[in-house]
Order: C-alpha cells, then sequence, then structure tokens
C-alpha cells in the first residue's frame, strides 16, 4: 500500500511525498511523489500517539468495575482500544490501580484488535500518598509486598510500569521486587521534600508521574517534588499538556529547564473523556464536565483528564507556540525510548512498524494505522462512545 499526504511529520522532518507499506512497517518513503493508492491530500500524518498514562476513554474503563466478570471486563478493554483509536492513540499502557484488569488487560493484548496496541500496563498505585483538600491527609493502604507479586503475575510479566509514593513504610521492598523483575519505577501522588524526593529516585525510580499534578511544588527554599523531577537528569517526566493540569506559563518553564528529550505527554485520561457537559458520578463523589472537556469535584479540584494526548498536541502547538516536529517527538517517540520500543515503533522510519494517524487542521483523528492496517475510520465510524456506561452515572 502507498500512501501520500502533503504534510508528513517523519523522523526527518516536515515532508511531503508517498509513504509504502509492506507487512504492518513502512518499507519505502519517496519524497515529492504522488503516485499512490490511498491519497490524504493536505491532511497531516503524524506518528502514532504513546500514551502510557490513560485510566479510560469514551465510557470505558479497562479495569472494569466490582462485580463484573471478565468476559465482560475483556469486552470493555476492547472498547477502550477503539475509542483511543478515534482519538488518535495508537500505543498504550492501561492505567490500573493495583491488581484488578492485570489479567483480562494481558488476555486482550493478545488478540488482534481494531483499535490501539497494548505494549504493558502501569499501575498507578495502590500505595500513594495523596493530600487532600485543605492539606487533609488521606492515608494510604497498608504495603504488602504479596499485593506487589500477584500484581505482575496477574498481568503475566506484562507490567511495565508502577507509580509508587516512596515515603510511605514498607514501599523499599515492593520498589526492590518490581525493579528486580525489570519493571519502571515512577514517583506519584506524593507528599514530600527534595531531599526525601531525590530518595526515591536513588533507590531506582526513574519517572516523575504527571509531573506537577499531586506533588510539592517549587519554593525558594526547599524546591520539593517538582523540582527533583525537574533538576535530575535521571528522572524522565511525564506531563499532561492540556493547560490546564499544568498552565501553560509553567509549561514553558518546564521546557526551559530541563531537555525536551525528557519530557513524555501523557493525557491520564478517564473514562468520562469524551462525556458531554454535566454533572456525574465517579470515583465516589459528584464531579462535574465542563463545556471545554474538563472533569472538575465540586469544589473545583481536576479529577484526572478528558482530554486525549491530540488535545495536548493542540495545545503545545496552538497556544504554547512549540513546533509540531518537537511536539509530536514528545508525544511519540519519547515514551518509546523510555520503554524501549524505539527501535521499531515511535517515529515514521523505514524499517518502524506502520504507527500513524491522520489527522485534520482542528487535530482530530481521521484515520488511524496500527502496523499497516486502518484501526479507525472517522468518516466509515463516526465518534466512538460507550453511552450507557456514561448515562449510568449521569445525575
Amino acid at each position: 500500500m502507498k500512501i501520500h499526504s502533503k504534510r508528513i511529520y517523519t523522523a526527518d522532518g516536515l515532508k511531503e511525498g508517498v509513504l509504502e507499506i509492506s507487512d504492518g512497517k513502512f518499507v519505502s518513503f519517496k519524497e515529492n511523489e504522488t503516485d499512490c493508492d490511498v491519497d490524504y491530500g493536505n491532511n497531516r500524518i503524524i506518528p502514532g500517539i504513546f500514551d502510557t498514562h490513560n485510566h479510560g476513554t469514551c465510557g470505558y474503563n479497562p479495569c472494569g468495575s466490582e462485580g463484573m466478570s471478565s468476559e465482560d471486563i475483556k469486552k470493555d478493554i476492547r472498547g477502550y482500544l477503539k475509542g483511543l483509536a478515534s482519538q488518535g492513540t495508537v500505543n498504550i499502557f492501561p492505567t490500573v490501580m493495583g491488581v484488578q484488569g492485570c489479567k483480562e488487560i494481558y488476555e486482550v493484548s493478545k488478540e488482534v484488535n481494531d483499535g490501539a496496541k497494548i505494549l504493558g500496563i502501569h499501575s498507578e498505585g495502590p500505595w500513594l500518598n495523596r493530600v487532600g483538600e485543605k492539606g487533609i491527609k488521606t492515608g494510604w493502604p497498608e504495603v504488602d509486598p504479596e499485593v506487589a507479586k500477584k500484581m505482575y503475575e496477574e498481568s503475566n510479566g506484562l507490567l511495565r510500569l508502577v507509580a509508587i509514593a516512596c515515603e510511605i513504610p514498607g514501599t523499599e521492598e515492593v520498589i526492590k521486587y518490581f525493579l528486580s523483575k525489570g519493571v519502571t519505577m515512577a514517583a506519584a501522588h506524593s507528599d514530600n521534600n527534595y531531599e526525601e524526593s531525590c530518595r526515591g529516585y536513588d533507590m531506582g525510580l526513574s519517572v516523575s508521574t504527571h509531573t506537577g499534578n499531586v506533588m510539592t511544588g517549587l519554593h525558594h527554599r526547599d524546591i520539593g517534588g517538582l523540582g527533583a523531577a525537574l533538576t535530575r537528569e535521571d528522572v524522565t517526566c511525564e506531563v499532561i499538556c492540556d493547560g490546564k493540569h499544568i498552565c501553560n506559563d509553567m509549561l514553558k518553564i518546564y521546557f526551559k529547564v530541563k531537555s525536551l528529550d525528557k519530557f513524555m505527554m501523557v493525557s491520564d485520561c478517564t473514562p468520562l473523556s469524551g462525556a458531554q457537559a454535566g454533572k456525574y458520578t465517579a470515583y465516589g463523589m459528584e464531579v462535574n464536565v465542563t463545556e471545554d472537556g474538563f472533569c472538575l469535584t465540586d469544589t473545583g479540584r481536576l479529577m484526572g483528564s478528558t482530554q486525549p494526548v491530540l488535545y495536548d498536541i493542540y495545545n503545545l502547538v496552538e497556544n504554547v507556540g512549540m513546533d509540531m516536529e518537537t511536539v509530536v517527538k514528545m508525544a511519540c517517540l519519547n515514551p518509546c525510548i523510555k520503554y524501549g520500543f524505539d527501535s521499531y515503533k515511535g517515529s515514521i522510519e523505514v524499517g518502524k512498524d506502520a504507527d500513524f494517524c491522520v489527522i485534520s487542521d482542528d487535530y482530530k483523528a481521521l484515520y488511524t494505522y496500527s502496523e499497516g492496517r486502518c484501526v479507525y475510520d472517522r468518516e466509515k465510524e463516526g465518534v466512538v462512545f460507550n453511552t450507557p456506561y456514561v448515562e449510568g452515572m449521569r445525575l
């Protein structure tokens, strides 16, 4: 198959030409050629987005809910993967919060589905130290090494990333266990100072979870968890770039302080991504989806994201003024480098998997390809959304 576009974001920059795809790989690129099987005209072609932090989308929850059968959870995972593809996400670490869902995600990862491809599992927690509204400490579950072992065993080795608050007593043992299994460890939901944050990175943590969110901020006498994440070169930073979780002015500071090679764009999306504005019940509380697509508690605190990485690309390019080549690298290639997939994924380059997305000028996914297969076609499939699930949550 030969695909033409006037704007293809290749590994060597923005070019017009024809991509030839065979056996799921990019096999050639001919610059300024037009002879093709499929012509996408002036629509942009970008590499496949790789979201390593995503709890759900389009009304689908990849780890299911209490009382769901294993088969129903797997059905939701398949819908989730299609929803991701409709948002331009080609590769994914479905994000769970412990054991639930790991077994089913592994089983679905072995299937051929018309949606995003599962490259691993990310568990955010369960050992987190989130400080609630007005500084009220909410506590944490007891650290149990047997739970850590079950997480890894249920995933059949697909567990690739675990986020943890390393200041919680007893976490050192589970950190050592996960690292011994080749699992990447991240610092998340912590209430610690700079020195304590560095202690975690010295133990082997190497990722900062949604940098700036649910961590101690910069202060002129202690630069906190955020300062540790931004100033340590051995730390790769997840960052939500929707302009809401981190304001655009702070994003500009991030990208001046630290090499852009050390940032991975993530969505932190929830199943309410794509829901209409209104009030819903989620996470045991009342939440409000705003007209501009953000999920807030009744106090105005953000409750995860409802915007995909493709929206974040829009924000960085159109509102922050960054160039598209730099932004797609943070969204597509950098996570592949961090997690070891860059030899065959993450950029439009001969020899790599043919993972890419055709997007409109208003940053909507028109066609999404995974390993050379079209897994989403907006013209034929329209908007993907699990209406019954979300309507059941509407207040």
